[in-house]
């Protein structure tokens, strides 16, 4: 009897240690293993390690085989009539000669397309002030981890896409916070013909929402082109909003990686023109914009820009909704300037 109720005791254990076995290894959904590596990568980009990403640093070169990985384990390929991701420049800064990489890559649309969409942000930040007391590396969590997340996201779930409307350029642009230099050298220096780039979104800080604008996202130059309406109605579809730029008097649509594209000939004085005198300009420039979700937060340059501010999921959602909505336009789709009482648009 003894030996039938220990062999009866030891099924029984033998059960619920498989069942529990079972409860602690339910696989994750893929939304779920979304988001772990959205994190991961948001740990890495804004890690003290980094020293706050500095263009020229020893430290971005970790940052530089990072992103290389990154681009191989999603498939992206090299730019047409390329063999790298990387495109090299260098310029000056107080006397010295500073180097700086950007990265692109891209998805092939397997379409009749010419045409390319552009994602990107920029991956560096603005390093460390020795100066300081306590914390004295800018660690750039939002400013602008999240942004090169948020492209790394899209180009994931667009390369899974039997077809697009467009061929994809991702963009992982250096040099941004010593004056927009890794998307102007681009643009001065294309490595795909601009008159093929049909439109772009450039990523600003698009990982700490407000709790009184959840699932709330705004565009810069909204006014400019038609792409903020082609946008509207996948964002609305998903239970999001894309609003206007409620900074406009801050003239971020000239401040972020857009504005090499879109502004392509602005000068000091034309700028001067148009918000001093009031008269419009003629600007060359192909429809390009920023998204953001920031609200004026005081985490914008500060020490404190760090991991832990990261609402990861929502970063997540955000990426998927654009993500549906660029696969979603139109095989026709062509993004035009709009008339408005600032600039006279012309494309290259």
């Amino acid at each position: 009897m003894k030996s039938v109720l220990a062999s009866i005791l030891a099924a029984l254990l033998s059960l619920t240690l498989s069942s529990t076995t079972l409860a602690n290894n339910v696989p994750q959904s893929t939304e779920e293993a979304r988001v772990e590596h959205a994190q991961q990568w948001i740990n890495f980009l804004a890690s003290d390690e980094l020293k706050g990403r500095k263009t020229g640093t020893p430290e971005m070169v970790k940052v530089h085989q990072w992103l290389e990985k990154r681009f191989q384990a999603i498939g992206l390929k090299p730019l047409p009539e390329t063999d790298s991701y990387r495109q090299e420049f260098s310029f000056q800064r107080k006397g010295k000669s500073i180097d700086a990489v950007n990265y692109l890559g891209y998805i092939d649309c397997q379409c009749e397309s010419d045409q390319y969409l552009m994602v990107g942000a920029h991956y560096d930040h603005v390093g460390q002030n020795p100066a300081l007391e306590g914390d004295i590396t800018f660690n750039g969590a939002d400013d602008d981890a999240s942004g090169v997340v948020a492209s790394l996201l899209i180009a994931e779930l667009l390369a899974k896409k039997e077809s697009l409307p467009f061929n994809i350029i991702i963009a992982a642009w250096d040099a941004e916070e010593m004056g927009l230099l890794g998307s102007k050298h681009f643009a001065e220096n294309p490595l795909v013909p601009l008159d093929r780039i049909e439109t772009g979104i450039m990523f600003e800080l698009v990982g700490t929402p407000l709790e009184e604008h959840p699932n709330s996202a705004w565009m810069t130059g909204n006014q400019y082109s038609n792409l903020f309406d082609l946008l509207q109605n996948d964002f609305n579809k998903a239970g999001w909003s894309l609003d206007a730029d409620p900074f406009a008097q801050m003239g971020l649509f000239m401040r972020s990686d857009n504005a090499p594209f879109a502004l392509m000939d602005l000068t000091e004085q034309k700028a001067e023109q148009v918000f001093r005198h009031g008269q419009q300009a003629d600007i060359t420039g192909i429809p390009m914009h920023a998204i953001s979700v920031w609200r004026g937060q005081d985490h914008y340059h500060q020490v404190h820009d760090e991991a832990e501010l990261i609402d990861v999921p929502n970063l997540v959602a955000l990426s998927e909704v654009i993500a549906e909505a660029i696969a979603n336009l139109p095989a026709d789709t062509k993004v035009v300037w709009k008339e408005n009482p600032h600039f006279k648009f012309s494309r290259p």
